[in-house]
């Protein structure tokens, strides 16, 4: 089977989680509040010295499902974002942002200055060290409701793919088109190590044709 060509559209394209909020007659020990308790597993900042800089791991296994963190930042709407990235770029500093609005992704209906981005690179946690990887990180981002049904203001959650294990380097895709050449990140090389990273000229194939 052929890899699918165009990257993973993420949060943008998946179905929202709806948290229990301050209306409903439980507590904080409800099992529908997961994102809304914070971080309850022992995650670690490393230097990876792989090329990637910083990352981020875990220290205790984690099973399939399990809620790591969130991706903290700055709300920015898409104007801002773009001078602050013009800004950033003549600095040359970088900007870590994650584009908050679905409706905005998927139809196109909002306007520059009313989609929202969230941006870390002044304020954040420690999700934003966790490094990019190509189809098969072992992390998906989820966003999440709590306070508001707004689509325009969710949380954006990241939870395990699959089992990891102690000291395992946390990963999440992108969803980066290396293909795309107005993308900043042509600048640099992708070096996420998966045998599907979309930044080689030949990625491999995946399912039975790549154990060849």
């Amino acid at each position: 089977m052929k890899l699918h060509q165009k990257p993973c559209r993420g949060h943008l394209a998946r179905k929202f989680i709806k948290e229990c909020w301050s209306k409903c007659g439980c507590n904080m020990q409800c099992g529908n509040r997961v994102v809304q308790r914070g971080i309850t597993c022992n995650l670690q900042v490393f230097f990876t010295g792989e090329g990637k800089g910083w990352g981020l791991r875990t220290l205790d296994e984690l099973p399939k499902g399990a809620f790591v963190c969130e991706y903290v930042g700055e709300v920015l709407t898409n104007t801002e974002l773009h001078e602050r990235t013009v800004e950033n770029m003549n600095n040359g500093r970088h900007t870590y942002p994650v584009l908050l609005d679905a409706d905005w992704g998927s139809e196109g209906v909002l306007k520059d200055e009313e989609a929202l981005s969230l941006d870390s690179t002044f304020y954040g946690n420690v999700g934003r060290f966790i490094n990019h990887r190509c189809y098969d990180a072992n992390l998906v981002e989820i966003p999440v409701e709590v306070e508001t049904p707004d689509h325009h203001y969710y949380h954006l959650a990241f939870f395990t793919t699959k089992k990891v294990e102690a000291f395992e380097e946390l990963t999440w895709d992108y969803g980066i088109d290396f293909d795309d050449d107005k993308q900043p990140v042509k600048a640099f090389t992708c070096l996420c190590g998966s045998r599907y990273c979309r930044g080689r000229r030949h990625p491999r194939k995946r399912g039975k044709a790549a154990a060849k």
